[in-house]
């Protein structure tokens, strides 16, 4: 018997430990392009293009010195922009999605399925394709080259998607509690803001982060509605490609300061991440 127990026990052992391996060269193959453009932000041109490549070198933070001071090639008038914008475009976005799919999940009418499946194809439109007649309109409307076009252009992006997210996070909120809170007085928005937002909070924060990202991220609408007021900084990292050359530190310079943000609103809102993912695994 002691035998058998034996032969159960050591075949998980190899699994374990192929588990591990497999997850542990997944990590290194995606941290590694991170680690790879901080280490070029902080190198000089030759050690960029050393052969063999130097990872071990004095610092340089002559750029980020430049990017993140108060001079005429400062980049927080971009990082700003992006920062207003993209919050601005999370707050409305997770408004309007959370009261959209709140009614999707709570209450059933006539087409309702088929307006879903609607809202999520337009998804599946390349953005080039609204390009030329949102331009039109909104040279007509003189919004071009203002924040207020771009917040427009991503909240109506991001609100179908956001309301799929959301209302899959309605739907496992069992609707008792509503129904016990009707009966202890509350109204309609009572039950909305006291009872049902709070149990969806982390499916709030897990939407609120990925429309965050993908505002903070967007360059094709910033790029083309923009000039010279409003450009966000990823336009201002496209402009790091020179007709003539590539100016590679300042590249990867822009492109850390661009993952910041998410790294660190990744990092702080992690548990609720978890909490979102695995809302559904225990009932």
């Amino acid at each position: 018997m002691m035998k058998s127990v034996t032969q159960n026990i050591n075949p998980g052992i190899p699994t374990n430990s192929f588990s591990k391996g497999i997850v542990t060269i997944l990590l290194v193959f995606s941290l590694l392009p991170i680690i790879w453009i901080i280490l070029t932000s902080i190198k000089s041109e030759q050690q960029i293009f050393s052969i063999p490549p130097k990872i071990f070198v004095i610092p340089d933070f002559s750029i980020y010195k430049i990017f993140l001071g108060m001079g005429s090639n400062s980049a927080i008038p971009f990082i700003w922009n992006s920062l207003f914008i993209a919050t601005v475009t999370t707050f409305l976005t997770v408004v309007l999605s959370s009261l959209a799919a709140y009614a999707f999940s709570r209450y059933h009418f006539k087409w309702a399925d088929q307006l879903l499946i609607v809202m999520l194809a337009t998804r599946l439109l390349p953005p080039v394709t609204a390009v030329v007649p949102l331009y039109l309109m909104f040279r007509y409307l003189h919004l071009l080259d203002t924040k207020f076009v771009l917040i427009i252009i991503y909240t109506a992006v991001e609100i179908p998607f956001a309301t799929w997210l959301m209302k899959a996070f309605f739907d496992g909120i069992p609707k008792d509690l509503e129904d016990a809170a009707a009966i202890d007085g509350c109204n309609a928005l009572q039950i909305i803001y006291k009872i049902t937002m709070p149990l969806a909070s982390p499916g709030i924060a897990a939407t609120s982060i990925f429309v965050f990202i993908l505002a903070w991220n967007e360059f094709m609408f910033a790029f083309m509605f923009t000039s010279v007021n409003v450009r966000t900084i990823p336009v201002r990292l496209a402009e790091t490609m020179g007709e003539m050359q590539v100016y590679w530190q300042e590249m990867a310079t822009l492109a850390t300061v661009i993952m910041l943000p998410a790294l660190a609103i990744g990092f702080f809102m992690q548990k609720y991440l978890v909490r979102a993912i695995t809302a559904g695994a225990v009932k």
